[in-house]
């Protein structure tokens, strides 16, 4: 399905938290070396699935979803149904979010992905 990327806080309002269905959203800024390592591997996942992901990037540290959300690492992941955030995975400063961390939050908030 691929990732949408969500690049205000005017999108994510009407793109994450009015969308119709579940969507896990990936917090991360281009400036992290640990985001650009992870985000391929969030990209490949999202191909694979029939779920929504979506991109917010957080490059801007006036951004509001900073505070709103109270990220304090990139890169984390969120899940979202019905606008209400249902789940979260931050990343450990100065570790990021390893594949199998990112395998264990998704498979407890998403259907199985289909095969290859």
């Amino acid at each position: 399905m691929g990732t949408l990327e969500v690049p205000t806080p005017e999108a994510f309002e009407r793109d994450v938290l009015r969308a119709p269905e579940p969507t896990v959203v990936l917090f991360w800024a281009a400036w992290c070396p640990f985001c650009q390592a992870f985000r391929p591997l969030f990209d490949a996942r999202a191909e694979r699935s029939d779920g929504r992901f979506a991109i917010v990037s957080l490059d801007d540290a006036s951004n509001p979803l900073w505070d709103r959300y109270s990220v304090g690492v990139v890169p984390s992941l969120a899940f979202f149904r019905g606008g209400e955030l249902v789940a979260r995975k931050d990343g450990r400063l100065m570790h990021g979010l390893s594949p199998e961390e990112l395998d264990a939050f998704l498979g407890g908030v998403m259907p199985p992905a289909r095969a290859p």
